[in-house]
């Protein structure tokens, strides 16, 4: 599965120059977790994401505090004020499969997709899931349609839960061939091939 296959695009942006109000007025209408910011090129110039929001934007209550509560900072008004200026991208060529090695081991949610310097969508730990969601039989009948596109009909294909099962004859190359053409069909989980050369 490629990012180009699942990605959102065009993806929610903000101009570099709105105002923080407008940032939070979208994450929250959108209910979405990053806003990629852009320049006038629509170049990625950074993301602001909800923990950016949240670590400046909510002040402490008083009533839930024994003691008095120090002075705040001015709270930003732009969102290059707080804005993550190099932030992890990806492209459309990427397997999705290395960016969920990234969503595990970090706190990321979306990935901004990028061609050059120029936002084209964005990616996000939800987009794979709802990759993964798909019935049985209409993995089932993609499956026989690109296996014929490829010129590969002597496979019988069974899938159980997003699970592939390849049957037929033919050398390990033939074997690779099939797995690879399985592995590309959006929604696919695993993939085995029994058969003999």
């Amino acid at each position: 599965m490629l990012v180009r296959e699942i990605m959102t695009a065009p993806a929610v942006n903000i101009h570099a120059e709105a105002a923080l109000d407008e940032a939070i007025t979208l994450l929250a209408s959108k209910r979405i977790t990053l806003l990629p910011v852009v320049d006038d090129a629509d170049h990625l110039v950074g993301v602001i994401s909800e923990i950016d929001v949240l670590r400046r934007a909510v002040e402490p209550d008083a009533r839930a505090r024994a003691s008095r509560l120090p002075d705040s900072p001015p709270l930003p008004v732009h969102i290059t004020e707080i804005m993550t200026t190099d932030p992890v991208t990806t492209t459309e060529g990427v397997d999705v499969a290395d960016l969920v090695d990234v969503f595990i081991t970090t706190s990321i949610k979306s990935i901004p997709v990028v061609r050059g310097q120029r936002l084209v969508g964005i990616v996000s730990r939800s987009d794979i899931i709802r990759a993964l969601w798909r019935s049985d039989e209409e993995l089932h009948d993609d499956l026989v349609s690109v296996f014929a596109d490829y010129g590969q009909q002597t496979w019988s294909i069974d899938v159980e839960h997003g699970v592939v099962t390849v049957r037929g004859t033919g050398s390990a190359r033939d074997r690779d061939v099939a797995v690879a053409i399985a592995r590309s069909v959006l929604g696919v989980r695993r993939v085995r091939v029994e058969g003999q050369e």
